[in-house]
């Protein structure tokens, strides 16, 4: 067997890899502030009155939120089925997450 033949495929899934990771750590920070920003706005109109917040209905929300991400994340493991080009992809969106 000749292993040069998977040399493309490292070498594309790290750079893939990287690429995603510091694409998704910035998507991330993102959206982090927005939805705190979201929260602070919605609590400090629940302080001056404007709206109230229906506190167990809330967490529901952010219960089913976390349950979807976690769906979504089983789907991205089936996708990376290949050794070569799966284990320098998470080895490259490692290193792109932590660069980001």
């Amino acid at each position: 067997m000749d292993f040069t033949q998977f040399i493309p495929d490292i070498g594309s899934g790290f750079i893939i890899g990287f690429v995603i990771g510091w694409a998704a750590k910035k998507a991330i920070k993102i959206v982090a502030f927005l939805i705190g920003i979201y929260i602070l706005s919605l609590l400090y109109l629940a302080k001056i009155g404007v709206i109230s917040i229906n506190k167990e209905a809330f967490s529901a929300l952010l219960g089913n939120l976390e349950n979807s991400l976690l769906i979504f994340g089983d789907k991205i493991v089936g996708l990376v089925h290949s050794l070569s080009f799966g284990t320098s992809f998470l080895v490259g969106f490692g290193l792109g997450f932590k660069k980001g």
